[in-house]
């Protein structure tokens, strides 16, 4: 009896033509890349998966948001998390011929966030103002303050082909190109000890890696660094990437987490997104201070 239940197990098994067999949405293994600013979520929702589906094993690639695309559009990687969907000329160009489309599942809204060294006083920007950093119309401290004797305004990203640098470019400088004070380094990480040390810098990292105050690195990092407050216009409120203020719309530079599975089956990729999109998922979402894109996040307002 016992040979004729592993002999029906094993033969509903997904094979190759060789042979090997297939993974299946909570068995096998798979490699996915990740955008290396929600390295916090992913490692946290890959231990827990893993945890429960002791038959799977999920190894995260962390990297810029370019070479994960590029390896998903090159057939060498079939699951990545990045903050941005493919375009419809990417879906047809590398997907539509082999006969499917890859399903893109929103995960987590999270924010761009600005950084300053805490010697900096200059806290509070419009939106206008950061528009105009970043384009490069400002390129010194005297034009957002003029006694401040700061000199150039030192622009620092994670990475030249980070989801980061291209919200900069794209949805926040209108498509101009970044300012030619702006340089990037290698990871968020860096940008975070390089403002720390430089008292003219603005880092842009994903909020992500500090949004979990409880984590005893990110309550380091904020020792480090002071979070810029973005207002709508001059002399309105500013406020920080917080996820409050992502609920409530009032920080401005929101964006979406995708998880994208081109696996063309029903493999570890539609069980490590499901997991994400899940009620599980989406609570380590909450707790690492991100906004849930499929749970109801409830604010309290406390009056004073």
């Amino acid at each position: 009896m016992l040979f004729v239940l592993v002999f029906a197990i094993v033969a509903c098994q997904q094979t190759t033509k060789d042979g090997k067999v297939l993974d299946t949405p909570t068995t096998g293994h798979l490699k996915m890349m990740v955008d290396e600013g929600y390295k916090p979520i992913v490692a946290s929702s890959i231990d827990v998966f893993d945890s429960i589906y002791r038959s799977a094993t999920i190894d995260a690639i962390y990297c810029s948001e370019g070479e994960a695309i590029n390896a998903l559009l090159k057939d060498s990687i079939q699951v990545i998390v990045i903050t941005r969907e493919l375009s419809q000329e990417e879906i047809d160009k590398y997907f539509k011929p082999r006969g499917f489309t890859p399903k893109q599942t929103s995960i987590a809204y999270d924010a761009v966030g600005f950084i300053q060294n805490p010697l900096n006083t200059d806290t509070t920007f419009t939106v206008e103002q950061i528009r105009d950093i970043l384009s490069g119309k400002i390129t010194k401290w005297n034009q957002i303050n003029p006694q401040s004797k700061l000199g150039d305004i030192r622009l620092v990203f994670d990475n030249p082909l980070s989801g980061t640098v291209r919200y900069a470019r794209d949805s926040i400088a209108g498509g101009a190109p970044l300012s030619p004070n702006a340089s990037a380094l290698n990871t968020n990480e860096e940008v975070i000890k390089y403002v720390s040390e430089n008292k003219n810098a603005i880092g842009v990292i994903s909020a992500n890696v500090i949004s979990d105050t409880d984590d005893k690195g990110v309550q380091k990092f904020l020792a480090e660094i002071r979070l810029c407050r973005i207002a709508t216009e001059a002399g309105k409120r500013g406020y920080g990437p917080y996820q409050a203020y992502l609920a409530t719309g009032q920080y401005p530079f929101k964006r979406t987490v995708y998880i994208i599975n081109a696996q063309a089956r029903s493999g570890l990729g539609l069980g490590i997104a499901s997991f994400l999109a899940g009620p599980t998922g989406q609570t380590i979402v909450l707790k690492d201070g991100l906004l849930p894109a499929r749970a109801v996040t409830r604010l309290i307002e406390v009056q004073r």
